[in-house]
């Protein structure tokens, strides 16, 4: 099965541990709603507001919290831009 390769970038990223590299899935939370990303998705980019990015690998789901930024899908590689990341427990 297909994966997606997630890029985090972030100046204020708090994060304790990565997340992982790939994913089955990626939730954004967009100014308009979520939006959920598989493998074959065709290019697009999207305004994120503030809430929960979510990735899921293997049955298991890591959630971190956006501040808000940018994600770009381009190739099945998701790039989330963002002023600051850090993981929800």
């Amino acid at each position: 099965m297909k994966k997606l390769e997630l890029r985090i970038i972030a100046p204020g990223m708090k994060l304790e541990k990565k997340p992982p590299e790939l994913a089955d899935m990626v939730i954004v939370h967009c100014i308009t709603g979520e939006l959920g990303i598989l493998p074959g998705r065709m290019p697009c980019s999207m305004v994120l507001g503030k809430g929960l990015l979510r990735v899921h690998e293997n049955d298991v789901e890591y959630r971190m919290k956006t501040d808000g930024g940018i994600a770009c899908v381009s190739n099945d590689v998701v790039t989330v831009l963002s002023n600051s990341v850090e993981w929800i427990e």
